[in-house]
């Protein structure tokens, strides 16, 4: 333990246990310094332990496992430089927001820099607001080169030359987040890729998610992933995202595997909803897709596979115009993007829908959808099975043509017997 942080630790002990007592335990070795340091340290505009959370992260007296608990509704802070292992907590995205300056477009620097060797949980909280105006200008609402975990965050209304909502150059993982309305501009006659998020390098996992209406000036609208970064997409979706070049959805250059995601509504010059660009020994620009809804892309089609890009894995995927090779092509019938409860909005599925009940048991890899609803739906099969794409439409639901086949028609037919012995037996007894 570090002088400062054992002279923090006695400070505040000897405000509840008395000087004797505390320097008694301390030098007999019986109470460690560090059991009286406080782990939860609050940030607000008065009457708290700090005003600022730059002053509480920078204090001696913050060690690793900290929590810094943001208590007013809005805090309004820039350029903060996260260097320690702490956790961010708000008290939900609601009530509690980060942001760089009261109006957008205003502020001179990104909201929150997580540093090389960081380990930081943010939770519970709306970053918005950022805008770098010095090099380097990216990453508009968080940079992060550490490890970062985003829990129930929104990152909305940033705006950076590239990456308008976030860079990543570490390993970053979202859960149950939304990154909306994000910009990334460009600079001179550089356009800006990566409109919402940007992973530069290193890792990027995205769980229960939502990615919407973000815009690119280049490549990228919602996701722009690097040569040097992989991507695992699961359970998420990825909506009404803009790019004036490629890959109005995601653009990819590195690894990437999505899983049960929804890729719907996006715009771009190519690859509307997704565009994969490789290499020539085909070791980036790849990608493995399963059990995927890409459709109703606006502009550049749904799928493109452009130089040297590859498709691995391809399963129980459905993409509207039938590009990249999917097993289901045609209309998904999706529902606006909405909240359709859970954490992040989706896209419903509507009665009729082909993407329902059409994966097979065996291939139900996830226990449930986005919004946390059951997958299977736990219809009334033998084998019960999954809806295509991060929305599982539920058993209480209108069934689709493809229960019918797989079942369902059955079922109807016993019922209408059932009826109608039911009415032959009220018959005779009213004879």
């Amino acid at each position: 333990m570090s002088w400062e942080r054992s002279t923090q630790a006695v400070k505040k002990a000897v405000n509840h246990r008395g000087v004797g007592l505390l320097l008694i335990g301390i030098l007999l070795g019986l109470i460690p310094a560090q059991a009286a340091h406080a782990d939860t340290i609050s940030v607000c505009d008065s009457g708290c332990d700090f005003t600022t959370i730059q002053a509480a992260v920078d204090d001696p007296g913050t060690a690793a496992g900290d929590v810094i608990h943001l208590t007013g509704a809005v805090h309004v802070e820039q350029g903060i430089a996260v260097t320690k292992d702490v956790t961010i907590q708000g008290q939900g995205a609601g009530s509690t927001t980060v942001e760089a300056h009261e109006t957008p477009g205003s502020a001179t620097d990104r909201v929150f820099h997580v540093a090389g060797g960081a380990s930081v949980t943010i939770k519970d909280v709306t970053i918005r607001h950022g805008n770098p105006t010095e090099c380097p200008m990216y990453g508009g609402g968080i940079t992060n080169e550490g490890v970062l975990t985003l829990e129930n965050v929104v990152v909305s209304d940033n705006t950076a030359k590239s990456g308008g909502g976030i860079v990543n150059q570490g390993e970053l993982t979202l859960v149950n987040c939304t990154v909306r309305d994000n910009a990334s501009t460009g600079v001179g006659k550089r356009r800006g890729s990566g409109g919402g998020i940007k992973s530069m390098g290193g890792q990027l996992t995205i769980v229960d998610s939502t990615i919407s209406g973000n815009s690119a000036a280049g490549r990228g609208g919602g996701i722009k992933l690097c040569c040097n970064s992989t991507l695992d997409l699961v359970n998420s979706t990825i909506s009404g995202n803009d790019a004036q070049r490629e890959g109005g959805g995601i653009h990819i250059r590195g690894v990437v595997t999505i899983t049960h995601s929804t890729i719907s509504d996006n715009s771009a010059s190519a690859g509307g909803g997704v565009l994969v660009r490789g290499n020539s020994d085909h070791t980036l620009g790849i990608l493995d897709i399963t059990n995927t809804i890409v459709a109703n892309n606006v502009d550049g089609g749904d799928c493109t596979v452009g130089d040297e890009g590859t498709i691995g894995a391809n399963a129980n995927n459905l993409v509207g115009d039938g590009s990249c090779s999917p097993a289901y092509a045609g209309d998904p019938k999706l529902a606006p993007l909405a909240d359709n409860g859970g954490a992040t909005w989706t896209h419903a599925l509507l009665p009729g829908s082909p993407a329902i009940d059409a994966i097979p048991a065996k291939s139900c890899t996830l226990t449930a959808d986005q919004r946390g609803e059951s997958r299977p739906a736990g219809r009334a099969l033998a084998a019960p099975r999954c809806d295509v794409g991060a929305f599982e439409r539920q058993a209480d639901t209108t069934p689709s043509t493809n229960l019918l086949a797989a079942g369902g028609l059955a079922a109807a037919l016993l019922i209408l017997t059932i009826a109608g012995l039911a009415i032959r037996r009220r018959r005779r007894t009213a004879g």
